[in-house]
C-alpha cells in the first residue's frame, strides 16, 4: 500500500556560506516498537488538550525519521505531531504536524498484519522524538489499535503545565512503531573542504 505521506529524500543538503554540508544516511534501517504486538483494545484519541505522547529513542549519535507506522481500528481524521526533546527530556518544539483523514479502506482487524505508512522529510536529530496524537473531533475521531502492555513511555498531556509528566502515564500502548535512518555528516563538507578527485 503507497503511502500519501511526504517524501524521504535520501539526503538533506544544507547550504553553507561557501560549502554545502552534506548528510548520509549509513546502514539498514532502525524499527521502534513500544507495543508488544498484540492488538487488544480500541482506545479514543483525545482531543489537541489531552494529547496523546509516546517517546520514542533510537539510541543513534545522529538520525533522521524515516517513516510511521500506523494499526488503524476506526477511521477518521487524526492531528500528528512531532517533537524533538528539552534537555530534560521532555516534549520540546514541534518540528511536524499534518492532519490526516483515514477513510474505512485502511482500517485493520488487528489480526491482518495491515499498516497505514506514513513516510517524512524532517531534520537530523540526536535525542528522543516524541509523536503526539489528537483528534479534532466533530464525530470523526479515529482510533488506532493499542496492546495492553504498559511501555512507560506513553503518555497524556495535561491541560495544567505545572503537572508532571510522570502523572500522565498511559498503561496502554497504540500500534505506532517509527522507522529511523542512521546518518553521518559529511567530514570533508562539515570542515569546508572538499574530496580530492
Amino acid at each position: 500500500m503507497r503511502s500519501n505521506g511526504l517524501t524521504l529524500l535520501v539526503g538533506i543538503l544544507l547550504s553553507g556560506c561557501a560549502h554545502k554540508v552534506i548528510l548520509q544516511p549509513v546502514g539498514p534501517i532502525v524499527q521502534v516498537a513500544l507495543d508488544d504486538g498484540h492488538a487488544s483494545e480500541r482506545p479514543l484519541t483525545p482531543s489537541k488538550t489531552f494529547e496523546l505522547l509516546m517517546r520514542f529513542d533510537p539510541a543513534l549519535p545522529l538520525y533522521q525519521l524515516r517513516r510511521m507506522w500506523l494499526s488503524l481500528a476506526q477511521p477518521g481524521r487524526m492531528t500528528v505531531s512531532i517533537y524533538n526533546s528539552t534537555k530534560d527530556g521532555e516534549p520540546g518544539e514541534a518540528i511536524f504536524s499534518m492532519d490526516r483523514t483515514y477513510d474505512p479502506s485502511l482500517i485493520s482487524t488487528g489480526q491482518d498484519g495491515k499498516w497505514v505508512i506514513e513516510t517524512f522529510d524532517l531534520p537530523p536529530q540526536h535525542a528522543a522524538l516524541w509523536v503526539g496524537l489528537s483528534s479534532p473531533g466533530g464525530g470523526n475521531d479515529p482510533r488506532l489499535w493499542a496492546s495492553s502492555n504498559d511501555s512507560v513511555a506513553v503518555f497524556m498531556r495535561d491541560p495544567d503545565p505545572s503537572t508532571p509528566l510522570s502523572a500522565t502515564k498511559v498503561p496502554r500502548t497504540p500500534l505506532l512503531r517509527l522507522e529511523f535512518s542512521p546518518t553521518i555528516e559529511d567530514p570533508f563538507a562539515a570542515k569546508g573542504k572538499h574530496k580530492k578527485r
